[in-house]
């Protein structure tokens, strides 16, 4: 493997002070951990702890864009993950993509991995979001016809809401577009309403959430994220990402967070 450059700086720098040596893992702990966890997690169901929540989901692809030579100075370019069968406690997506851009090494003392920023997209199928709307009020129900999302009472098939659907960083955003009475559409204009979303993550934002055939696709960013890569942390995560260890010690490290916006 070859060598992480900035680390050795970092190293080579404590010695030539007389200040204690850092405690980082040699090497390149970044390309460690994408191998442990491409060889561990592609593939594979694992439910990990976020913040009190279950995380559970089957990682399908890990993909690592960058040269060579910027690797050489701590500059790793863009990293994407994509998983399937996602649950979030009582959510649901069918797929999700994280685009992590602009992964690099912040030397110092005490060097951070720091990522800027984060992107995400999340599929969200009628039926989870049927489930969502319930819990808002048990009497409506959802249907998507035409690429149209519909609000409607059980019970009532001949009235609908047309809505049309958005997002409002921290709460989903619906406009009403027009009511559906029987065999007749009558547009209308209505303020549009907001749904605040629970337990986002810290930082992160929705930016957008559009109607697509069978769901609605999701999309939401979180402007940077970072963490010390202390040797202790990074010990303790490659254990968790091996199978050797708790859910629970992932989060304890930092660098587990919630990354993805609920439904």
């Amino acid at each position: 493997m070859a060598e992480w450059w900035p680390f050795d700086r970092v190293r080579a720098a404590a010695q030539s002070l007389g200040l204690p040596t850092p405690g980082i893992l040699p090497g390149d702990p970044f390309s460690v951990l994408v191998d442990a966890a491409r060889a561990f997690l592609v593939g594979k169901r694992r439910t990990i702890s976020f913040g009190g929540d279950e995380v559970t989901m089957t990682l399908t692809d890990i993909a690592v864009q960058g040269s060579d030579v910027a690797r050489l100075v701590g500059q790793y370019g863009q990293v994407r993950f994509t998983a399937r069968d996602v649950t979030w406690g009582s959510h649901e997506f069918e797929r999700l993509e994280v685009q992590v851009r602009n992964v690099h090494l912040r030397p110092g003392g005490r060097p951070l991995l720091v990522v800027a920023p984060v992107l995400v997209e999340a599929f969200v199928t009628v039926a989870a979001a049927s489930r969502f709307l319930a819990s808002v009020s048990s009497r409506l129900e959802l249907i998507v016809a035409g690429g149209a999302p519909k609000v409607g009472v059980i019970g009532a098939p001949w009235l609908r809401l047309e809505v049309e659907t958005g997002a409002g960083g921290e709460s989903l955003r619906v406009q009403p577009r027009a009511l559906h009475l029987f065999d007749q559409r009558l547009a209308l204009w209505s303020p549009a309403f907001h749904l605040p979303v629970p337990s986002l993550p810290s930082g992160l934002v929705l930016t957008s959430v559009e109607a697509a055939p069978g769901g609605f696709t999701v999309h939401g960013m979180l402007s940077e994220w970072q963490r010390s890569v202390a040797r202790e942390d990074l010990d303790r995560l490659l254990t968790v990402i091996r199978g050797g260890g708790r859910a629970q010690d992932l989060y304890q490290t930092g660098w587990a967070r919630p990354a993805v916006p609920c439904f």
